[in-house]
């Protein structure tokens, strides 16, 4: 049994109540030691790339819990992988005012259709990487999701 020409789905999400509990295991928190962390991963079966396209949808909440009383500004970069390979990279700057806890969060979200996957398993990731820490604080990872799906033309 199994899928015929109808468009087929693999998703990885994971759900965090609260992005400033750093003491919850599902919250990435992106250190000067770890700047880089892959933060979700699918994988797909292709069988035949030529006739073949894989629309994946990615999102991540990104949270700053800052530690001084002035603005700051930060950078992350989010990036897409086939096998390794960026296929796709957004990078965010942000400048914040400080104001209380909970307040500096964003959900970049990068669609895009792969029309090269190879034959075989492909994997996807979406990797986040803190450029430009806060000068005083922690840049965290929240809620994630990485969706691919699949279609044969």
């Amino acid at each position: 049994m199994g899928l015929k020409n109808d468009p087929f789905v693999v998703a990885d999400t994971v759900s965090v109540l609260d992005v400033y509990n750093t003491s919850d295991p599902n919250v990435i928190n992106l250190t000067p030691a770890n700047p880089s962390a892959v933060v979700s991963t699918v994988d797909v079966c292709i069988k035949q790339p030529q006739k073949t396209q894989v629309s994946i949808d990615s999102m991540a909440q990104i949270a700053v819990l800052g530690l001084t009383m002035m603005g700051q500004t930060f950078a992350v970069t989010y990036e897409l992988l086939r096998n390794d390979t960026v296929i796709a990279t957004i990078n965010d700057e942000m400048d914040y005012e400080s104001v209380v806890q909970g307040r500096h969060n964003n959900f970049p979200n990068s669609p895009l259709v792969d029309d090269n996957p190879i034959a075989g398993i492909n994997t996807y990731d979406l990797r986040c990487t803190s450029v430009t820490r806060p000068t005083v604080g922690f840049v965290l990872i929240g809620s994630r999701s990485l969706k691919a799906t699949v279609f044969t033309l």
